[in-house]
């Protein structure tokens, strides 16, 4: 952490040191005789030297102050203090050095952004976040001296920063610490102040800022030596368990993984805790026990990388992710140095004591708090955590600031970097007797179920509690065997393990398809339940249950028994409770199905209904989404793409060929149906509009990364949009021809009447269709608990809508059979050309999809090109009945232009009145006429 916000302040003090600032160019600079020589006297420098300042050439600590010329929030913030070496120099008195230093305080922002989709909120304004960036620093250039004697610093200079009102201020103050000596141990604490020499009415005056910083030089490491003639202190308790063996030549608690590992922990209390009496070591959680522990290092020694200066700070999730500054009630200060011979991290802490209106007067001591931590070498169904300790003090019971052991461990599956060599297995006897017995495997009509050393076997879940959907969660293997699973190991590291081999309960296998098991469960709630029973009405905010049981590869069953945290009434977590009186099933799917996949499963408890424990059985369900099924659907996926090329193409020629039509028989335009002109234009219109953005660029927070690299099908998707644009322009084309054909012919009125007449018929139509499907939508779908998954999820009203838009696209002929009937012309309207490729490129899909549903899972709606079932009715029944319906449409269209509109209505229908070409007469033969 320490080395992240040193690279991160580099740059910052690189931007703020070299810009334009008249302030250090023009600015005069304060007398340090006037404001410096009483505190530490003055001396003429003498040559340069190399930097013996003990605060180096960089240091980082926190102020308090300074409102008027930097926002603070409501608690300590960080400063940065950087020292240029080179303007180091020796005096006449050998005790004096004078230095010249840039001092450059900032701040984090007081609001909480959060990310959401594709876009970032927060509470302030585009104009407040700017004038926050210009009020989140401000750096002086100072100049003075230090006395290596008294650890006393003096240095006056001026500085440059923005006012309330964003007005410029020009700043001169004087900086003083104390206790900047050569070599520091923990009760080291160099404090001081920047003050402002100007008068309080001047528009740049600001209040003192009080600074605090832990020295770094030449530290001394002490506190092991209070506890190396009690080493035992460190081997009592419950944990005493060896863990695994970390190599320093590459690791430090400074630098990853190691430092990532230790950020957060989840705390655990004792039964007894419900409140911070005698309970934590902290005094500022005002009555409410912290759930959340980071340790951050200070530094590592660089002579020895297992020696670390620690702080401990103590938070809740609700606050963990805001930046609370430097607060003594809620930090620990310690060193820590890793025990070779248990394996584990030894800390011994101090108290920061202070007030929370100043850091003057902050001092350490109290250090009676004792931390241990290690990284388990076995895994067993009662700790499946990668990082386990506990936190006590060695103070007994009747002592001021005694509180009862904490156990902690790493908050959720954090990824720390570390696993146990090997998982023991304590419940297979009651799986056993809980779980069917497993027969030999016969011939199951050569299905092949998912291996158990596969990725398929993690999943997330949805979770539904009485058909009712509450939760989602995921479900991760720990083992297989006594041999610890490895997937979610994203990096290597450098372990030993020195245990002696513990045998796991044997189970006969039959034929090799039965496997021991081990799996970590997690469910995140998301509704409020009033029934006392539910399981989420006896847990805190995540439900966390670890399991082993058998698997059986030869059926997909896998059954488990399992294990699950308790809290307290108030939701703290309690130290080693648990209730294993849970049966965890699963049924898995063949990796070979194409219908829709599905992992079943269930978590029920065992004891009886009226125990305070039992809670009511969970129905969990997960559609599999297997690596064979993956790439199978990136090559459907790529098909998909050229089909579509095709056929839009296709739709083009054919919109082309329809125009090239009514410019050899300008005289049919008028015929042509308005309704289904428009009905066609917004089918590719409609596209266009959502999915602009996939038109222009592509947006990389909205790619699909299950199929891994997308970016080919990115490229073909644009130009799908491209060939769909030159479609819409071709039939908007068509369309304006058609419009213009009925403005300007006065001798056609009554084909104004006809379309009219099929307005009436086809809407009401077209709207009864749409309510059906809307009911339909709702029958199928009620009561129905949705999956939570990467595959199919039931479609919304508003893709019903969208579906039903297609089912009106694939019947676009009806409008033009209506007003025919109406009209009872007897052109040849439209080009059999268009309306026959037309109808082809509209029932092709429904073709693919049969051939797609028999030889293809259901996957996510992202997943598919072609034949998107949200774009259209999508079925076994759908994909028969709209294919004979379009070509029934089509044969029809044929009928009508060939032998009269009122060709396929009974004789008794048929009309008499016809619209036909009637011959022009130019005027060259009206003259020609004439003079006859």
């Amino acid at each position: 952490m320490m080395v992240m916000d040193s690279l991160l302040s580099i740059p910052f003090f690189l931007i703020t040191f070299f810009s334009l600032n008249p302030v250090f160019s023009f600015a005069s600079q304060p007398s340090y005789k006037d404001h410096c020589a009483s505190f530490v006297p003055e001396s003429t420098p003498k040559e340069l030297i190399l930097n013996p300042f003990p605060l180096g050439d960089h240091h980082t600590g926190y102020f308090t102050g300074g409102d008027r010329i930097i926002d603070v929030g409501t608690s300590f913030n960080r400063f940065s203090f950087y020292l240029q070496p080179r303007y180091m120099h020796a005096t006449q008195d050998s005790d004096l050095f004078k230095i010249e230093a840039t001092l450059s305080l900032r701040t984090t922002p007081n609001t909480v952004y959060y990310h959401v989709g594709n876009f970032s909120y927060g509470d302030r304004s585009t104009y407040g976040r700017q004038r926050h960036y210009r009020r989140s620093y401000v750096t002086f250039k100072l100049d003075g001296f230090w006395s290596e004697s008294s650890g006393k610093v003096c240095m006056v200079g001026t500085g440059s920063g923005y006012s309330k009102t964003g007005n410029t201020l020009n700043l001169d103050a004087v900086f003083k610490l104390n206790n900047v000596f050569n070599a520091s141990n923990i009760t080291s604490l160099v404090s001081g102040s920047l003050e402002c020499l100007s008068s309080e009415k001047d528009e740049n005056y600001f209040g003192p800022i009080s600074v605090l910083m832990f020295p770094k030089a030449n530290y001394n490491y002490t506190l092991d030596s209070m506890v190396a003639d009690t080493d035992n202190e460190f081997s009592s308790g419950s944990d005493a368990e060896k863990g695994l063996s970390l190599n320093f030549n590459s690791l430090s608690f400074c630098s990853y993984p190691l430092s990532r590992a230790i950020r957060r922990l989840q705390l655990e209390y004792s039964s007894e805790c419900n409140s911070s009496k005698n309970c934590t070591p902290i005094s500022g959680s005002s009555g409410q026990l912290p759930s959340l522990m980071s340790l951050k290092s200070i530094e590592c020694s660089l002579t020895n990388k297992e020696r670390l200066r620690v702080m401990m700070i103590f938070s809740n999730i609700s606050n963990y992710w805001i930046d609370q500054g430097f607060n003594p009630k809620t930090m620990l200060v310690g060193e820590g140095w890793w025990d070779e011979k248990k394996n584990m991290l030894c800390i011994v802490a101090c108290h920061i004591m202070g007030t929370a209106s100043s850091l003057a007067g902050t001092q350490v001591g109290d250090c009676s708090v004792r931390i241990k931590l290690r990284f388990p070498s076995i895994w067993s169904i009662n700790n499946t955590d990668r990082l386990v300790g506990q936190i006590w003090s060695n103070k007994t019971a009747n002592d001021p600031g005694y509180f009862k052991m904490i156990t902690f461990r790493n908050y959720e599956d954090d990824r720390v970097g570390f696993q146990a060599s090997k998982y023991e297995y304590s419940q297979l006897d009651r799986v056993k007797k809980s779980c069917p017995t497993h027969k030999p495997i016969k011939k199951n009509h050569g299905r092949i179920y998912p291996d158990a050393y596969s990725y398929n076997m993690r999943f997330d879940m949805s979770v539904a509690e009485s058909n009712r959907r509450v939760a989602w969660g995921y479900s991760s293997p720990l083992s297989v065997g006594d041999q610890v699973f490895g997937f979610d190991q994203n990096v290597s590291v450098s372990v030993s393990v020195s245990s002696s081999p513990i045998e796991a309960p044997v189970v006969i296998l039959n034929s090799g398809s039965l496997f021991n098991m081990s799996y970590k469960i997690s469910i995140y709630y998301n509704s409020t339940l009033c029934d006392r029973n539910s399981l989420f009405n006896l847990s805190s905010d995540i439900v966390k249950i670890s399991a082993e049981g058998i698997y059986d590869a030869g059926t997909g069953t896998l059954c488990m028994v399992g294990c699950r945290d308790l809290t307290s009434k108030t939701g703290t977590p309690i130290a080693d409770s648990v209730d294993c009186e849970i049966l965890v099933k699963f049924q898995f799917p063949s990796l070979d199905t194409t219908s829709g996949s599905y992992i079943k499963g269930s978590i029920e408890s065992t004891r009886k209904k009226s125990d305070p424990l039992y809670f009511k059985s969970l129905d969990l369900s997960s559609a599999a989404f297997y690596t064979e099924t993956a790439k199978k659907a990136v090559w459907r996926m790529d098909m998909e793409i050229i089909m579509v090329l095709i056929s839009t193409t296709l739709a083009c020629v054919f919109v082309g060929l329809q125009l090239y039509h009514v410019k050899r028989h300008p005289n049919v335009l008028p015929f042509i149906s308005l309704i289904m002109m428009s009905i066609l234009t917004l089918g590719h219109m409609i596209p266009l509009v959502l999915n602009f953005e996939a038109l222009l660029a592509q947006n990389p927070n909205n790619k699909n990364f299950v199929f891994g690299n997308v970016g080919w099908l990115e490229v073909n998707e644009i130009a799908v949009r491209l060939i769909t644009m030159v479609a819409f322009l071709l039939q908007f084309r068509l369309l304006q021809l058609t419009w213009s054909s009925r403005k300007t012919d006065e001798s056609k009125k009554g084909l104004w009447d006809a379309e009219r007449k099929a307005v009436y018929v086809t809407f009401p139509l077209y709207a009864a269709g749409l309510l059906v499907a809307l009911l339909l939508k709702l029958k199928n779908d009620g009561g129905k608990a949705p999956i939570l998954t990467t595959g199919y999820q039931h479609p919304s009203s508003w893709e019903n809508i969208k579906s039903y838009g297609g089912l009106v696209l694939d019947g676009f002929l009806l409008p033009q059979i209506i007003l025919s009937l109406f009209s009872n012309m007897g052109e040849n309207v439209l080009s059999c050309s268009f309306y026959f490729g037309t109808t082809f490129v509209r029932l092709l899909p429904h073709a693919y999809d049969l051939y797609r549903t028999h030889n293809y899972a259901r996957l996510g709606d992202g997943s598919y090109f072609y034949a998107d079932p949200n774009a259209d009715f999508y079925s076994t029944a759908w994909d028969i009945v709209i294919p004979l319906g379009g070509i029934l449409f089509a044969i029809i269209i044929y009928l009508q232009q060939s032998f009269g509109a009122h060709y396929i209505l009974p004789h008794r229908f048929r009309g008499s009145k016809v619209y036909e070409k009637v011959p022009v007469v130019t005027e060259s033969e009206a003259v020609e006429t004439t003079n006859l």
